[in-house]
């Protein structure tokens, strides 16, 4: 009893941090499952393609047969986030800054690579970073950058000296060496700063060299002069199919916001294109959109349609910023047409096969546009409709 009061205060005292304590980790449990849940679900809605079929990565496990996905979801589930997904139209979709891959479309953000111990399969303590300026080079003037550096436990950077590096093309499954890589760390030919142990590898693409690419590069590094071999990987797109040449215009259209921008054509061909826009005010995501269509050659006007009830979900009035014009040009061995042509068109659909990429980029517009004023209440507030909506929802509907 002498012990319980003695020591009774502190004894409570301890109780009610360590209540404390558990409160806050399962509230910061609780906020990281939201977080999940959130971007998760931000993923879904950003996605163009339906998450309850079994062809997009962000979706629910589906088989794509329309029936119930492999997860054992019920068709009132799937039901329930069709509807959700589907009070937007795939060429116009929300979007957020969690949506980092549209946000950011021009940028690869490398993983660093943690040195292992051959001997005892052990972490060093050192970490590098072999990371590209862009995720592609477009054009043969235009020209890749990738940096190097490696740092200690303390993550200072140690001494890295380039033992041999070379640049290939991967195709199949296989790597063809291409024209070599330039590097330096003097504070030229793209190397920002002279002597501060990062590496700038410098690559200018041949006619050739289209695809895929990988810059390997076997290193020594820190006092105890470990060696390892790096991978950074990169797209190439030599040629210029096309390119956004900066004229843009803006308008209210059936409730919905339309940008348009000249496209100079160098190839005529199918293309798929892309633009976000931003809230002018705040620099907000708001949406993007898509555009996938045939463009002749010379000069073509193309349309992204931001659609209405986004922007009204977003409750932001404009002007808005248009801007990360980007694309490609297909370069399919298969025509869209062959799909209607019977066993005559599977025959030819089998039958096809390319040496060549399957995109050609287009030079993007990585400026803003900015449109003209505009009151949110001026767009719909309609969810989306169409003869493919309605079908998939009897679809759904005749699996309950």
């Amino acid at each position: 009893m002498d012990l319980i009061r003695r020591y009774g205060v502190y004894l409570a005292v301890v109780i009610l941090v360590v209540i404390g304590l558990i409160f806050f980790l399962i509230k910061d449990n609780v906020g990281s499952d939201q977080d999940a849940r959130e971007k998760a679900r931000q993923e879904r809605m950003a996605s163009n393609s339906d998450p309850t079929q079994g062809d997009d990565s962000s979706g629910s496990g589906s088989d794509g047969s329309g029936g119930v996905p492999d997860d054992g979801a019920t068709p009132e589930y799937i039901l329930e986030k069709y509807l959700e997904w589907a009070e937007y139209p795939p060429f116009s979709r929300p979007m957020s800054i969690l949506n980092h891959d549209l946000a950011f479309p021009f940028i690869i953000e490398t993983s660093p690579d943690y040195s292992i111990d051959p001997k005892t399969n052990e972490a060093t303590g050192y970490v590098c970073l072999f990371q590209p300026k862009t995720w592609a080079v477009i054009g043969n003037k235009d020209m890749m950058y990738v940096t190097l550096e490696c740092r200690d436990k303390a993550r200072n950077r140690v001494k890295v000296s380039i033992d041999s590096h070379q640049v290939f093309k991967e195709w199949e499954g296989q790597r063809y060496g291409v024209v070599s890589a330039s590097v330096n760390d003097n504070g030229t030919d793209g190397d920002q700063t002279r002597g501060d142990n990062i590496f700038t590898f410098s690559w200018k693409p041949q006619k050739a060299d289209w695809g895929q690419m990988s810059l390997v590069a076997e290193i020594t590094y820190g006092p105890e002069n470990l060696k390892t071999t790096l991978t950074s990987s990169f797209f190439s797109s030599p040629s210029i199919p096309a390119e956004f040449n900066g004229v843009f215009s803006d308008s209210l259209q059936d409730g919905s916001l339309i940008v348009r921008a000249v496209v100079n054509v160098y190839r005529k061909g199918k293309y798929h294109l892309e633009a976000n826009l931003k809230d002018e005010k705040n620099g907000e995501y708001i949406a993007y959109a898509v555009y996938d269509g045939d463009l002749v050659s010379g000069s073509n006007e193309v349309e992204f349609t931001f659609f209405g009830k986004i922007l009204r979900d977003k409750d932001l009035d404009g002007p808005y910023l248009a801007t990360s014009f980007r694309g490609h040009r297909v370069n399919l061995p298969i025509d869209p047409e062959w799909f209607n042509q019977g066993a005559e068109g599977l025959r030819k659909i089998q039958a096809a096969k390319t040496t060549e990429p399957d995109r050609e980029l287009v030079v993007p517009y990585k400026d803003e546009y900015k449109t003209k004023y505009y009151k949110v209440e001026s767009f719909s507030n309609a969810a989306w409709d169409s003869a493919d909506k309605q079908n998939r929802i009897r679809q759904i509907k005749a699996l309950q």
